[in-house]
């Protein structure tokens, strides 16, 4: 059916505001999850909303996306141009690589450039969704209600601050909702053509909306009925733990017998100014006793540093270009100073000396007249680190056993032990051949099997019972501290030098001002993580627990070409026959990567999954079965949109409309002509349209001298038929 110019600008108002609606999707997930390009994310959701506009061919609609696709993974991720032969060869590296990794189940090696394709991706399904609800549909609620229900999830559980979103979105979501409202009433009273009279109702609707909503923004609002929901909630429902003797969260200095639940505590620690998110570093200890953390036996001296003065620790810096400064307000007296990663110096008010102790690198403020000093604020500048994946994809193994005596207290485990820990770490690592891939698949073991994060379920281990075998065979339900504290133990069960590392989460994410975000650290936000030695890069953090994200920058600069740097690894091989063999054992590798062998083991691997796909497949064609008579139809009025109309698609057409009567229960009965047929359907749907096409239909079928007909007209009523069917 040919689209008019009113249903075009109606159709366009439409795709703006769902427009608009998208990017208020698009803001949070990207700054929550530190990625850039957003504009490059942004003009591909208007690119494919124009195509749908347009109605381009799905052919040519799917090559244009394809081809942006494309130039954004080579913009983005390559330095070279789109259509070079580096580009080529950059994109089948990523191909092969990524489809290696999600064969052999290793996801965590999939690369941002794969992410990137899939999110865009699923950008596309989601404006192709989009377009059947307001084309075909004429009904956007669920896509609103959505939008409303996302953003208010992510205002209330992470960082994001979703206020003056909400607002837009329901602004916007009710005038989509109007403008649809009324084209769906259009339709049903059969007066498409006075587009006058349509929009004599919409503009009045939009204004309205718009007032309201400018009103309702600027007008003064209570405040939150409570600060932290999550605590409230489990209060009115009587889950707070009061009277069951847990202990409350917050930042401890004894951790020599963990374990136990605890109980939530939103007093405020301090808050902090800064344009990057950050985890917020006090200690480390090095000694595990099977209970705990303690600190090993050893003379460490202690450095005494003035306020703005260089201060050394054992971690990474970046680049001083990236210099940056934080802004502390402490709210509760601390003997200690906050640190964060890449910390170059700390500034203070009053003249201040900071001690820093070098073996858990803690600093504190020296004490004056033998009682302890606490700052209400001080000023950190930092510049954080990045670190080479091109570096870390050279820290082999061997490297390990060349560290001196110093790393000796990183390595300590308890003689009682038991052996089933250690064998897990190798079993976990097995298959990784650098130190950075045999922490990252630690890291990442805590995510897939079965491990629960639960402050108030968590146990303590019973006399003769290890703490981290307890949580890793018999309970799987822990805090940090359960996930840490393991990670550390399995590291140094396979020689890798980790230590345990004491402070805060990063906090809950304020308001912004002259570029800077302010973060609240509660005692809820007390954490522990861990830090792990890779040779060439030294120590690192990471974070294994589940629900936490880490704050890791890398660099991913490795080079396509691998071989100038295998040749620089291992230069003692001899230049022929050694270099001849490992090449074909890559290839005798990468086919048995690709084996069936490979894929049935994937496969069994994730069996639950593919019962639950299975069996929503299942479930889904009975659904699609039974609601057939509304879908098929649809697909029926979109095929033939795109056919010639003449006497060949006329026929088929009328008995698709027959069958489709038929679904509905208005099947010819015996004895009954068409047109008597006809004149039933007419009567049952309250139209004429039938009788007019059943008397073209009769005329092609059993008359000799065809007159001519407007096949427009004749789809104009097939469609509306249709539609009426479904109606």
């Amino acid at each position: 059916m040919k689209q008019t110019v009113g249903e075009f600008l109606e159709l366009a108002v439409a795709y703006i505001i769902v427009f608009f609606i998208l990017r208020e999707w698009l803001i949070p997930i990207m700054q929550l999850t530190n990625t850039g390009g957003f504009h490059l994310f942004l003009v591909f959701i208007g690119l494919s909303l124009a195509l749908s506009l347009f109605r381009v061919h799905p052919l040519l609609s799917g090559i244009v996306k394809f081809g942006y696709i494309t130039w954004c993974i080579v913009f983005i991720y390559s330095e070279s141009p789109v259509l070079s032969g580096k580009s080529i060869s950059f994109l089948l590296t990523e191909w092969k690589g990524n489809m290696a990794a999600i064969i052999s189940g290793d996801f965590g090696l999939v690369s941002d450039a794969f992410r990137t394709v899939l999110f865009l991706v699923l950008i596309w399904m989601l404006v192709y969704l989009i377009h059947h609800w307001v084309s075909v549909r004429k009904n956007i609620f669920y896509f609103f209600a959505m939008t409303v229900f996302f953003i208010a999830t992510l205002d209330t559980f992470s960082e994001y601050n979703g206020k003056t979103a909400i607002v837009k979105v329901v602004i916007l979501g009710l005038m989509m909702t109007g403008v649809l409202f009324v084209k769906r009433l259009w339709l049903q009273v059969g007066t498409m053509s006075n587009t006058f009279g349509r929009w004599k109702i919409v503009i009045p609707m939009l204004v309205s909306v718009l007032l309201v909503g400018t009103i309702a923004f600027f007008l003064p609002k209570t405040g939150p009925t409570w600060a932290d929901p999550v605590p409230f909630i489990q209060g009115v429902t009587g889950q707070d733990g009061n009277g069951t003797g847990m202990k409350s969260v917050g930042y401890s200095q004894d951790d020599s017998q963990l374990g136990g639940p605890f109980q939530g505590d939103s007093t405020l620690i301090f808050t902090a100014s800064s344009r990057d998110r950050h985890y917020w570093r006090i200690e480390t200890k090095d000694t595990y006793t099977s209970k705990g953390w303690i600190l090993s036996e050893g003379n460490f001296g202690k450095n005494v540093y003035e306020a703005n003065a260089p201060i050394m620790t054992s971690l990474q810096v970046g680049s001083p270009e990236n210099e940056r400064q934080i802004q502390l307000d402490i709210a509760t007296s601390m003997p200690f100073l906050i640190q964060t990663y890449g910390l170059l110096s700390v500034s203070a008010q009053d003249s201040t000396l900071f001690i820093q102790d070098e073996q858990t690198e803690k600093m504190t403020i020296e004490q004056q007249n033998d009682t302890s000093t606490s700052l209400s604020g001080y000023t950190l500048t930092y510049s954080e680190p990045v670190y080479s994946m091109e570096q870390l994809q050279l820290s082999f193994p061997a490297t390990l056993e060349t560290l001196d005596s110093s790393f000796d207290r990183f390595m300590q485990l308890p003689a009682q032990l038991p052996q089933r820990v250690r064998d897990l770490a190798l079993s976990i690592t097995q298959d990784k051949t650098t130190v950075y891939d045999q922490i990252k698949a630690v890291e990442g073991y805590f995510r897939t099997n079965g491990f629960r994060y639960d402050k108030k379920q968590a146990a303590i281990p019973a006399e003769n019972q290890d703490y981290v075998d307890q949580f890793l065979f018999d309970t799987k339900v822990g805090y940090c501290d359960n996930f840490s504290t393991s990670m550390v133990v399995l590291l140094r069960s396979i020689g890798i030098p980790a230590r345990w590392v004491k402070g805060f989460a990063p906090g809950t994410a304020g308001p912004m001002s002259d570029g800077l975000r302010e973060y609240r650290i509660t005692n809820d936000n007390a954490h522990s993580w861990v830090e792990a030695y890779i040779p060439g890069t030294g120590w690192m953090e990471f974070e294994p627990t589940i629900g936490f994200s880490g704050n890791v920058n890398i660099d991913y600069d490795i080079p396509l070409d691998t071989s100038e740097q295998e040749e620089i690894v291992q230069p003692e091989q001899k230049p022929e026959q050694p270099q001849k063999q490992e090449h074909v054992s890559n290839k005798e590798q990468s086919k048995s990567m690709f084996s069936l062998d490979r894929l049935w083991t994937w496969l069994k691997k994730f069996a639950y999954v593919w019962i639950i796909v299975f069996v929503l497949l299942i479930i889904s064609g009975i659904a699609l079965y039974l609601q057939r008579k509304t879908w098929l139809p649809k697909m029926h009025v979109r095929v033939y949109r795109k056919k010639t109309a003449n006497w060949s698609t006329f026929d088929s057409s009328y008995h698709i409309l027959l069958k489709q009567l038929s679904r509905i229960g208005l099947r010819m009965r015996d004895g009954e002509t068409l047109h008597m047929f006809a004149e039933r359907v007419d009567a049952s749907l309250e139209t004429d349209q039938m009788q007019k096409l059943t008397a073209v239909y009769e005329q092609h079928v059993y008359g000799k001298d065809k007159q001519q007909v407007n096949f427009i007209k004749l789809k104009e009523s097939w469609e509306y038929l249709i539609n009426r069917t479904i109606g």
